[in-house]
């Protein structure tokens, strides 16, 4: 309760909002989707990159003002590399990372059996062991990087003539056919004074 300055209570007012909210997160839907994010946290970040870059950041491209054709096609390159990166870092997360990482955990998990002296080099410097860890987490992304952006500047040309090249097509103005010259008797009708040499009689 509060009190306004001529000394009547008022009651506050709560934001409309929460309701909407607190019923969306308290849904079975949202906790299935949180379940899963916990427990893939690596695909589940790569499914939100794919919605937030393959679909709203082509969106607020193609949503952009143009002000010729060439920042048309400018907006079509855009959007059609932001969808094919979108795509292939899903797919490269979803099918390649996942089983990559999977197996550095395994084998980072017990290094006493797989890498013996390594293990041995860690455990007398921890130090060492930190570092390989983030080298080890870079690694995979360092080894894809040029597949990575040779799949992506291919299906990059793909997705722009897909959903670009045909509405670019259709919004060119068909040139005029010309008119086959017409030709006039006048060639064939010459008068006589043509042939006539002046200066001679």
């Amino acid at each position: 309760m509060a009190i306004n300055p001529i000394g009547a209570t008022s009651q506050v007012a709560q934001p409309q909002f929460t309701g909407a909210v607190d019923k969306v997160l308290g849904s079975k839907a949202f906790e299935k989707v949180a379940e899963f994010a916990g427990k893939n946290s690596a695909t589940f970040n790569a499914a939100s990159s794919l919605v937030m870059a393959g679909v709203l950041r082509p969106a607020a491209i193609m949503a952009l003002p143009a002000k010729n054709e060439n920042d048309q096609k400018n907006k079509g390159n855009a959007a059609a590399h932001a969808i094919a990166s979108a795509v292939i870092g899903f797919a490269i997360t979803s099918v390649v990372m996942k089983p990559i990482s999977a197996g550095l955990q395994k084998v980072m998990g017990d290094t006493e059996k797989y890498l013996p002296k390594m293990h041995e080099k860690m455990k007398a410097n921890p130090a060492f062991e930190k570092n390989v860890n983030k080298v080890l987490s870079f690694g995979p992304d360092i080894l894809l990087a040029v597949p990575r952006a040779l799949l992506t500047s291919k299906l990059s040309g793909v997705v722009n003539k897909a959903l670009f090249g045909k509405k670019k097509a259709a919004e060119q103005p068909a040139q005029p056919q010309q008119a086959a010259p017409v030709q006039t008797e006048q060639v064939a009708q010459r008068p006589v004074l043509d042939n006539f040499k002046g200066g001679q009689q």
